[in-house]
């Protein structure tokens, strides 16, 4: 079906321009992923482990804050970037994150 293969190539083609201009590391895309999943798990209604999930989001927020790539750059900016990279790797992946 060249109309659905079309369209599947230019969807793959998309996300490999997003990801050539991803300028983060591997691992700290994925605990951008995982603070942004541990964050939306205390953000449900009545969330369970709530302590667990706090330190979690702290310890994840202390491994991006003190990451060697960030200090090169304006903290919050970098930061900013990270999250929004990573939240379109996620979609292009079929999470809605």
């Amino acid at each position: 079906m060249p109309g659905v293969s079309g369209v599947h190539s230019k969807s793959n083609t998309c996300f490999t321009a997003r990801m050539a201009r991803s300028t983060f590391p591997d691992d700290l895309m994925q605990v951008q992923r995982e603070w942004d999943h541990v964050y939306r798990a205390l953000a449900a209604p009545q969330p369970y482990g709530t302590t667990e999930l706090r330190r979690r989001l702290l310890l994840l927020s202390a491994r991006i804050f003190t990451d060697p790539h960030l200090a090169t750059t304006r903290p919050s900016g970098g930061w900013a970037e990270l999250r929004h990279q990573a939240r379109l790797e996620g979609q292009e992946a079929g999470r809605h994150e």
